[in-house]
């Protein structure tokens, strides 16, 4: 359960040359399907992916906050279809 649904996610990547921020806005709702079209697909892979932000691409490991959206079954697939390392929903 949200306790400060206005409150912005912030990501620490020790692996990143730079910092990807993607704020939500106040009362913005981030569905599974949201956060896998936009957030993920649009902006965290892309980023991800690119020599430019990381040190490593193939080092890198998407940490979550287990929020519904990065829960969902279907957001778990995304990661592993596009070979994103993650910390899973058993950890």
């Amino acid at each position: 359960m949200v306790k400060n649904p206005s409150c912005i996610g912030i990501s620490i990547m020790f692996t990143c040359k730079r910092l990807l921020w993607i704020i939500k806005d106040k009362g913005e709702s981030w569905t599974g399907e949201y956060f896998c079209d936009i957030i993920l697909t649009r902006n965290v892979f892309p980023f991800l992916k690119n020599e430019d932000n990381v040190i490593d691409p193939d080092e890198v490991i998407f940490v979550h906050d287990k929020a519904p959206c990065m829960r969902a079954n279907k957001t778990q697939h995304l990661l592993q279809d596009n070979d994103v390392k993650f910390w899973g929903n058993d950890i």
